[in-house]
């Protein structure tokens, strides 16, 4: 199992291409055309639908997975879809009077592609193959922010197995939701929660997923939009590093998240040393880490 997580600044998406030959893509990016954003965000989508296209060579997605409905991770479908035959299309049902999710279905319903409500309780739309199991993860009933107008916190979370290894998306699922997640027991690698934020990788979480490896996606400093959110958070990191474990890897730049991100000098910025077993974007550029089932990834 080949888990891509492709450099799209300050958004996500990933790709995943099965022991069986099947493609699922969690979230599609930043939408190019997204107001103030320019050159940053063009740039970040036309690196996905080259890393997507190269990486399929012709074949299919069988399945895209949207977290939530926020432009960094549904903004890029109209144009993904554009350039890749998309099966089945699986989103929250929410938020459908917002102009990116209306951008999105629209351009989902006009390439043929199957639409699904992930609700809880619901099985994932792509089967299970031999030896791997998909389940949507989601609490039994979102938290009360969710309906305040939180869309972290209606992130739908997806978990693959595959033998001994597994993988969890969460979106960017914060520490209200995170309360009400069951991961489905440890897991081997985890999308940290939204692109490295202190509200998200909350420690009872952490404790749950157990992971041995993460991945943060997330801008570079100042980088679009990631001037105005300054991820990923030196604490959220810290946490990460002591669940982590692994040997001392490469130094990240973090925000300290003492003051206001807009507008917050340089001195509020560091470089600090990270476990081997976490990767990040802003510094690594796309991660590609593969599993063979034995309960570990390496990075290729």
């Amino acid at each position: 199992m080949r888990v891509r997580f492709f450099d799209v600044g300050q958004a996500l998406s990933v790709l995943v291409e099965l022991p069986d030959g099947r493609a699922i893509l969690v979230d599609a990016g930043e939408s190019p055309k997204r107001a103030g954003c320019g050159a940053p965000c063009e740039a970040w989508n036309d690196h996905l639908l080259d890393g997507v296209t190269s990486s399929l060579g012709g074949r299919p997605i069988d399945l895209l997975w949207i977290t939530h409905p926020h432009s960094d991770h549904l903004g890029g479908v109209p144009e993904l879809l554009e350039k890749v035959a998309v099966k089945a299309y699986a989103d929250n049902g929410r938020d459908l009077d917002k102009k990116p999710v209306q951008r999105a279905r629209n351009a989902v319903v006009a390439h043929g592609a199957k639409l699904h409500e992930i609700v809880p309780g619901a099985k994932s739309p792509l089967p299970d193959g031999t030896g791997l199991t998909l389940r949507p993860i989601l609490p039994e009933s979102f938290p009360p922010s969710c309906a305040q107008g939180d869309a972290n916190d209606c992130s739908i979370g997806l978990r693959i197995d595959y033998c001994k290894s597994s993988v969890l998306f969460t979106g960017d699922a914060e520490a209200a939701e995170e309360a009400l997640l069951d991961p489905g027991g440890p897991v081997t690698l985890l999308q940290v929660g939204h692109h490295g934020s202190e509200t998200s990788s909350s420690p009872s979480f952490l404790a749950k997923a157990a992971p041995k490896y993460a991945v943060i996606s997330s801008g570079k400093p100042h980088e679009g939009t990631n001037a105005t959110y300054c991820h990923p958070r030196k604490k959220t990191v810290e946490k990460l590093d002591q669940v982590l474990g692994g040997q001392q890897g490469k130094a990240l730049r973090v925000f300290d998240g003492a003051v206001s991100c807009k507008g917050a000098g340089e001195d509020h910025w560091s470089d600090v040393p990270t476990s081997d077993r976490l990767f990040a974007t802003a510094r690594d550029g796309d991660v590609t880490l593969v599993t063979t089932g034995d309960g570990t990834f390496v990075r290729k």
